[in-house]
Formats: C-alpha cells, structure tokens, sequence
C-alpha cells in the first residue's frame, strides 16, 4: 500500500514540475512579457529550455513535501525525497551550464 502512495505522491509532483515548465516555455513562446516594464536586466525573459527545466524541477521539489505530507508518508520521507529532487536538479544545471569548470 505504501508503495502504491509513494508513486503516487511522486508522479503528481512530477506533473506540477511538467506544468510549471511547460507554463514558462508556453509564455515565452508566445512572447508573453515575464518582466516589468521598469527591469532593466531580466533573467526570466533571456532564459530558454535550461530555465524551464530548471523551474519544473525546483516546482518538483516545492510540491513533493506538500504532497507527501498530505498522503501521510512523514517528514523523513519529505526531507529526503526533496533533497534529492533538489540535489538532482542541480546537477543537471551545473553539468548543462558549465559550472563544473568555475567549481572545479
């Protein structure tokens, strides 16, 4: 039973993560204004799939504690599925980024 949960839990934070990116890759396409009119450097607008990616993981790892939590799996159980979420996520980013070379 508990198994059936965890899939659960973590097939419905990986929907809000999909939604949450392809929400910003939508709005960018379409050409929607993400900054305010006032900013003068805006990361959010000169950002592309990485971004995306990059906001879907870290909605991923937002909306897996709150999910968890809510289905009764425990706080262990949302500590230590959303540091990996988040140490995954920045993986990813640092190896696509070349980050790797500034940390190493």
């Amino acid at each position: 039973m508990e198994a059936r949960t965890i899939g659960r839990v973590a097939l419905q934070a990986v929907f809000v993560g999909v939604m949450a990116g392809s929400a910003y890759a939508l709005m960018r396409q379409f050409g929607a204004p993400l900054c305010p009119p006032t900013g003068v450097s805006c990361a959010v607008e000169s950002g592309g799939a990485l971004f995306a990616v990059q906001l879907g993981g870290v909605a991923t790892a937002l909306a897996l504690p709150v999910l968890a939590l809510r289905a009764g799996l425990g706080w262990v159980f949302a500590v230590v599925a959303t540091a990996g979420v988040l140490a995954v996520n920045l993986v990813w980013f640092l190896s696509l980024s070349g980050m790797w070379t500034v940390l190493g």
